[in-house]
């Protein structure tokens, strides 16, 4: 192993030393790769006394800005600018492009042409938009030029799809600072992207309901209008996605919205109570005013909770696809009284096509497809119907440390594929932050500038000479170690998704997902150790050579730092199994633990600084609490060891329902229980989770409930466990527990899960959800009580700490 470490160091030490290679004749560095380029002999050089002319147009005012500012910075030169256009060493013009047999007349809006000879550079638009894509290239072509002289060539270009940019999730946790909302935009723009959307969800401040968003970082009326003149300037549009139907668990979990639910805890709203629809015109009017876009993207993806509570009725009578049609015909109606063209997600359509037939041919379908194929056939069903669509890939940033690229590359260029076979208006590459968006968002960059590849000139995509093309332009490097680094931190092997990282270190190792590599701890340790000598050399280069995104390194250095950490943890999980498998305590184990608690506190504080750098503060606390709770967690198992009593670290209630029969379990039960305390009560707690919509009530008296289930959201993951102090509840002598649960799926039970300790003079009781506990159905006025029956939840939960008052956690 160390010989084949030693033989990869070398290799990156005389490939990184090695500078780029001249531009031969089939290529030039650009992002994306031109449609047309004729290379010719000789060079024009960039020099100090060069002179540009631009139209006298304000949306041109961005050429110049763009163009001079990288002549400045990175090749040190400084141009003048004329208003003699025959003058010029530069020309940019406005006239009808000559070139009828190559481009498309569809595709002239944003096509150009750019001529380089020894003695003048002219780049040809017929509009303002195809003038600033010219630029962009030759930007390129200036700042990779060598000797700082470019290659004569003709380009002529223009774009396979219409619409080509990206979704931005911000919902779930990070949301960039204005700053870095505009350094996405100028990123995507210089890609030649044109489309830029917020998903929101609740991160709108509407003065209609002002408790939206609140201490969420939820964007302002100020912020966006700043945010859309800016894009405009990179003609770049920005079209909300505002969800009408699910993905509202932020909101329904809120006591002032949650009578909006189709049942309690659902993260759909109830389609029959005529409410919702004022609610929602309300909502939109804000949005349709605060966004200019002629397009309103009205979400309506997974909404799996329709029809399960208060509109069962409905479906019953229309039907799950009918119900789906009507209520989209009223969000679409909503929008056409405000002039808004409607764009929607197609993945239920999908799951009941004959919705196809009842809604509008003039909604524009958004089909999402995360998973990897050659082919989706989705493209040519909404083509047959009649429908206009766009395709829209993920960039994979919602499970892992690094975005899983080997999922992500494929999936942008084939659904890319099968959606310019089938004439799709274009391509959004979505990106999203499951369980609090721990992956840096700035990692995800080559993600977006590779489906602007894709989305621009696909024939002309290869994956190995856009990582060398990218890394090189995101650097100005000059060698390859961002690209080696990116193919590291990529390759399946190091991959580390999150909720390892955080799990309990007492549990056994997580059994990997389908895309995930099956690796015993061993191999896994091994293979992540060697790549991090490989990633530490690569990171001392970069940090060396690199020109330019230097604040970028830091992301990468942290993630080293991580990795690193990473394997402390594995080794120190071994030793820990092995004592609970009743081996003796190693020597090192507790100094191993101390290790834990000292990298996770310095990895938070640098976790922190990157967050802070990027995104508003508002969220992170809820990351911040997984290094806290890690951290906790460590601390905990080093005082059951010194006190000889480590145990697993799982619930030690039960999970119990009401059985119907044999193997199948009822949606709405009662449980109870008695008990008796002897001598005077001094403290008692409780906590209590529900599957999934539990009430408790104490001696008769109600107490609290739990409704709120598990979503993407970890906002609302908070509210899945109560943590509660029942003192004042309890009597001394006999004490009645009572629990109503209900569960609205449609192949559900309803079950919970309790546990209390209450401390008298006399000794600690505690009460546990266990097949002691009597229960009844509530739907059969008839049923008689019977004993709970246990049956084993879904996810792994870790035990309270009655002692600290820490509560449980449910593991994803």
């Amino acid at each position: 192993m160390n010989r084949i470490i030693i033989f990869l160091l070398f290799l990156i030490v005389f490939n990184t030393t090695t500078k780029v290679a001249a531009m031969s004749s089939s290529e030039l560095n650009v992002i994306p790769t031109p449609q047309s380029i004729s290379i010719n002999e000789g060079e024009f050089p960039i020099r100090n006394d060069l002179k540009m002319y631009l139209p006298e147009n304000p949306k041109l005012e961005i050429v110049s800005k763009e163009l001079s500012a990288s002549l400045k910075e990175f090749l040190g030169f400084k141009i003048s600018f004329t208003k003699e256009k025959d003058s010029a060493d530069i020309k940019f013009i406005i006239r009808d492009l000559d070139s009828p047999n190559k481009i498309p007349i569809s595709k002239k809006e944003e096509a150009y042409r750019i001529l380089i000879t020894s003695e003048k550079i002219e780049v040809t638009a017929s509009t303002d938009k195809g003038l600033f894509y010219g630029a962009m290239t030759l930007i390129q072509l200036a700042e990779h030029s060598l000797n700082n002289n470019i290659t004569n060539c003709e380009i002529i270009d223009w774009s396979d799809l219409d619409i080509r940019g990206v979704s931005d999730d911000i919902s779930r946790g990070q949301v960039s600072t204005p700053e870095n909302f505009k350094r996405i935009i100028r990123f995507i723009a210089r890609y030649k992207m044109n489309t830029y959307m917020p998903y929101l969800e609740d991160m709108l401040q509407f003065d209609s309901y002002p408790s939206i968003g609140e201490k969420r970082g939820a964007l302002s009326k100020t912020e966006v209008k700043e945010l859309i003149t800016f894009a405009d300037k990179y003609f770049v549009e920005i079209i909300p996605i505002f969800q009408t139907l699910g993905h509202y668990e932020n909101l329904l979990a809120m006591d002032e919205f949650k009578d909006f639910a189709e049942f309690p805890g659902a993260a759909s709203l109830c389609v029959s109570d005529e409410n919702v629809y004022n609610f929602l015109e309300i909502l939109l009017k804000e949005v349709f005013d605060l966004f200019p876009s002629e397009y309103f993207h009205m979400g309506a993806d997974e909404s799996f909770d329709v029809g399960l509570g208060k509109s069962k009725h409905l479906v019953e009578q229309f039907g799950l696809a009918g119900v789906h049609a009507q209520h989209y015909k009223r969000v679409y109606d909503i929008c056409k009284n405000y002039n808004k063209k409607v764009m929607m997600y197609g993945d239920i359509i999908l799951r009941h096509p004959e919705i196809l037939e009842n809604i509008p041919k003039d909604i524009t379908i958004v089909d999402w497809h995360y998973g990897v194929d050659f082919k989706y056939p989705s493209a040519e069903k909404f083509k047959d119907a009649g429908f206009n669509f766009i395709v829209s890939p993920s960039v994979w940033n919602f499970v892992s440390t690094y975005p899983v690229y080997m999922n992500s590359v494929p999936n942008i260029k084939y659904i890319t594929d099968s959606g310019i076979k089938n004439n799709t208006l274009g391509m959004i590459n979505s990106n999203w932050g499951d369980y609090g968006a721990e992956t840096i968002k700035e990692l995800i960059f080559p993600g977006y500038a590779w489906s602007a590849q894709c989305a621009w000139n696909l024939s002309e995509s290869e994956i190995g000479d856009f990582n060398r093309l990218f890394f090189e332009d995101f650097f100005l490097t000059g060698n390859n170690s961002a690209e080696l680094l990116h193919e590291s931190f990529s390759n399946q092997f190091n991959q580390i998704t999150w909720n390892d990282a955080f799990r309990h270190p007492l549990l056994p190792f997580r059994e990997p997902v389908w895309w995930e590599p099956r690796l015993k701890p061993a191999a896994r340790y091994e293979l992540i150790s060697s790549s991090l000598q490989i990633q530490n050399k690569l990171l001392q280069d970069l940090k060396l050579k690199a020109r330019r995104n230097l604040e970028y390194i830091n992301i990468l250095d942290f993630l080293t730092q991580f990795n690193k950490w990473y394997l402390l943890k594995i080794d120190t999980q071994v030793k820990l199994t092995e004592v609970l498998n009743g081996n003796e305590i190693s020597a090192d184990l507790a100094s191993f633990i101390d290790g834990n608690i000292s990298e996770l506190s310095g990895l938070k504080e640098k976790y922190k600084n990157i967050w802070i750098t990027y995104y508003k503060p508002d969220n992170l606390s809820m990351i911040m609490d997984k290094f806290d709770r890690l951290i906790t967690y460590f601390t905990e198992i080093k005082a059951d060891l010194s006190a000889g009593k480590l145990t697993s670290p799982e619930i030690t209630s039960s999970w119990i329902y009401c059985p119907l029969d044999t193997s199948s379990f009822v949606r709405k039960a009662e449980f109870k229980k008695s008990f008796k305390i002897n001598g005077k009560i001094n403290s008692a707690a409780l906590q209590l989770i529900g599957d999934s919509f539990v009430k408790l009530y104490i001696n008769d008296n109600y107490v609290d409930q739990v409704f709120v289930r598990r979503s993407l959201s970890l906002l609302t993951e908070y509210k899945r466990i109560k943590y509660l102090d029942i003192t004042n509840y309890l009597n001394a002598g006999e004490n009645h527990i009572k629990v109503v649960a209900e569960n609205f799926g449609s192949a559900s039970s309803a079950g919970f899960n309790l546990i209390s300790k209450i401390k008298t003079d006399n000794e600690d009781i505690f009460i546990k959800s266990d097949e002691t506990w009597l229960t009844k159905q509530l739907e059969n006025k008839d049923a008689a009580w019977i004993g709970a029956k246990l049956k084993p939840y879904r996810f792994d939960v870790i035990a309270p700490n009655f002692n600290t008052k820490r509560a449980s956690w449910i593991e994803r």
